[in-house]
């Protein structure tokens, strides 16, 4: 059973996405309705599937790190969770005002137009926050650390971050739909695709992409951008790697998983847990 969850369950994940989207277009579902409830039933059936099948034992949610987690809900994970919904929802009703850049292409231009758009600025705001120098590269890094510190990736620690960081990424987010005038079709795909690799990026199962690592970030490669060991800790892409792989920065190693996750020097800073130092360090002058 774990060789079928293990090749065949991300499979099942995309293509449902993209037949909810065909089914969209087909039947003139609403959008905004099936978004939420796709993402709903994703969230269970992956929580699920993580509980039963984990890549890793000792990368499982604890009671401890659940608590921690909660912690991180409180402060960003319900209210990034509903801004990123309602923006969501709101850019699908608002997008037949668009007017952009895109506004009179193909469905498929303006969604790659929406993705090496928004990758191209994410790519390399992820990237500065990690081998940023001077002033403004450590702040930066003090800024996303957060999301680093836990020792294990799982599903519901993807909240656990600087709620600055999370606010930027969401700016980054959004704008490309308003700016480049994408029509909802456009927009419920990226948002669909956005949602379901984020979820999947973190996800403590050995699900295999194959080459599709090439064209989405998983689990095969956001795990190592967790990694420890900073050589390998790159795959600054989101959803998808092209500019990590224009840039050199794609690592994919399908055989293995990285031996420790985290940041490489724990002991120069505050555990995950004690929220109210990990949220001070933007702050600090020190270190």
């Amino acid at each position: 059973m774990g060789s079928l969850v293990s090749y065949f369950f991300y499979p099942l994940l995309l293509g449902t996405t993209l037949a909810l989207y065909v089914g969209a277009q087909l039947h003139g579902w609403n959008l905004a309705t099936v978004f939420a409830w796709m993402g709903g039933a994703r969230m269970a059936l992956m929580l699920a599937v993580e509980f039963a099948y984990p890549a890793r034992p000792e990368w499982k949610m604890t009671w401890a790190s659940f608590r921690r987690d909660l912690k991180y809900m409180a402060v960003n994970g319900g209210l990034m969770g509903l801004l990123k919904f309602g923006l969501g929802w709101l850019a699908l009703d608002m997008s037949r005002f668009n007017t952009g850049i895109v506004t009179n292409t193909s469905v498929l231009v303006e969604f790659l137009a929406l993705l090496l758009v928004f990758e191209f600025f994410q790519y390399w705001y992820h990237r500065l926050s990690h081998v940023g120098t001077g002033r403004w590269g450590a702040w930066l890094w003090k800024v996303h650390v957060a999301h680093h510190l836990p020792d294990k990736v799982y599903l519901l620690m993807h909240p656990v971050g600087h709620p600055w960081n999370l606010l930027i990424s969401l700016a980054l987010v959004q704008w490309p739909l308003v700016a480049l005038g994408a029509r909802p079709e456009s927009i419920f795909l990226f948002n669909a695709l956005m949602g379901l690799q984020g979820l999947v990026s973190h996800f403590n199962v050995d699900i295999k992409a194959g080459p599709l690592n090439y064209l989405l970030v998983g689990a095969e490669l956001h795990r190592f951008h967790h990694s420890a060991d900073i050589a390998e800790a790159k795959n600054f892409g989101v959803l998808t790697p092209f500019w990590d792989l224009v840039f050199g920065t794609f690592v994919y190693a399908p055989k293995r998983l990285p031996a420790a996750l985290g940041v490489q020097t724990p002991n120069q800073y505050p555990a995950s847990s004690e929220l109210g130092k990990v949220l001070a360090l933007p702050f600090r002058s020190e270190g």
